[in-house]
């Protein structure tokens, strides 16, 4: 199979986590994929997808802004669909992957004027507005959606699209994110706490739609009354800078971007993800593989990684005072927070595999090219 992947966004996020992830899977299990990505020439996609091995065209893919009216300009669509279709020409690309809605919007034209099937795989629940959207669901010639979120909103808006929608939940490999004592320690050192410390934490993208101001909120609350609780916020973002402003700065750590991520997970002795808006987060799946119990809102997908007083505790968003009080209720009670951090590797293993979403991806791309 020939795959020509459309990435449009020049961040590394979860969704181009996933699409790097999956054809790494691929090559692992020897599928027989043969993939090219596409992407802006400043996409940080670029560098790893040259790390596999897999080759990535650079162009400009045009300006695409989030509105709830038109989020494209037709005459911003037509060099990018000349030199979309001369790559699928050239690659002999049998399918196109368009990874999230804006994506597909930048590649759609070029697909059907080159007659090769398109896949839409949607990560995100803030969408183009209802009219778009409604005709991207009709040219899609399938749509995959990381959660029954996404799913309940196509098909609420269309239900006709019923056919052509598959959920398909993000996964992860669980060899790589696992608990580990040795990490823990030497996460601990390096940041000056022992083990009397109690120690929150999470890990995203500091930007709107992650709440992490939510986050510092509930620290800052807690920090007034438990001197020995620490908190460490493991990511960078366009907030960084106003977050820091607000936080009390001897109990809350900022520590950037990190690439041994499962180390800053072990040094945790609670995890939460405070997002206001969020399809199916990689963190979460993370952060449960590594053993920790989670806090979390309930938005998105999470009530479908997170099962509420099982593998976590979910709180209504923006409710500073119940993700306080569920942050401390775990540290308070460490025999729970190890059973529900052990309930949610046990859930991990059972149904958020990387090499499951794999498989379940290439049966969806080949049901569109035996069609």
């Amino acid at each position: 199979m020939r795959l020509l992947g459309v990435e449009h966004k020049t961040v590394w996020g979860g969704g181009q986590v996933m699409l790097v992830n999956v054809l790494s899977e691929w090559q692992r299990a020897g599928v027989p994929v043969v993939p090219t990505l596409v992407c802006p020439p400043d996409a940080a996609l670029v560098g790893r997808a040259r790390a596999l091995n897999v080759p990535c065209v650079t162009m400009p893919l045009g300006a695409i802004e989030k509105t709830r009216s038109v989020p494209w300009n037709l005459a911003r669509r037509v060099g990018p669909t000349r030199q979309l279709l001369q790559t699928i020409r050239q690659t002999g690309a049998e399918i196109i992957l368009a990874n999230s809605a804006f994506s597909f919007l930048a590649s759609v034209f070029a697909a059907k004027l080159a007659r090769v099937p398109i896949v839409w795989w949607e990560h995100n629940t803030t969408l183009p507005g209802d009219g778009l959207l409604r005709r991207m669901l009709a040219w899609a010639d399938r749509i995959v959606v990381v959660s029954q979120e996404i799913q309940k909103q196509f098909l609420g808006l269309e239900p006709s699209a019923a056919s052509k929608l598959s959920v398909i939940h993000n996964g992860i490999d669980a060899q790589k994110f696992f608990p580990s004592d040795k990490e823990r320690m030497q996460i601990r050192r390096e940041l000056g706490w022992d083990e009397s410390m109690h120690v929150v934490g999470t890990v995203g993208r500091l930007s709107p739609e992650k709440g992490m101001n939510y986050f510092v909120a509930a620290a800052n609350e807690i920090a007034q009354t438990r001197p020995a609780v620490r908190f460490v916020i493991v990511g960078d973002g366009p907030e960084r800078a106003a977050l820091q402003a607000i936080a009390n700065p001897d109990a809350i750590r900022f520590v950037g971007v990190r690439e041994d991520v499962t180390a800053w997970l072990n040094a945790m002795d609670v995890f939460a993800l405070t997002s206001v808006a969020d399809a199916f987060p990689l963190a979460v799946i993370e952060a449960m593989a590594c053993g920790l119990p989670v806090v979390a809102s309930k938005v998105g997908g999470l009530p479908e990684i997170v099962l509420d007083g099982e593998t976590g505790l979910l709180t209504p968003p923006r409710d500073v005072g119940a993700l306080a009080r569920a942050m401390a209720a775990l540290m308070g009670d460490e025999s729970r927070g190890r059973a529900l951090g052990a309930a949610g590797r046990d859930r991990v293993e059972k149904h958020f595999m990387l090499a499951q979403t794999a498989r379940k991806m290439r049966a969806a791309l080949e049901r569109v090219r035996s069609v």
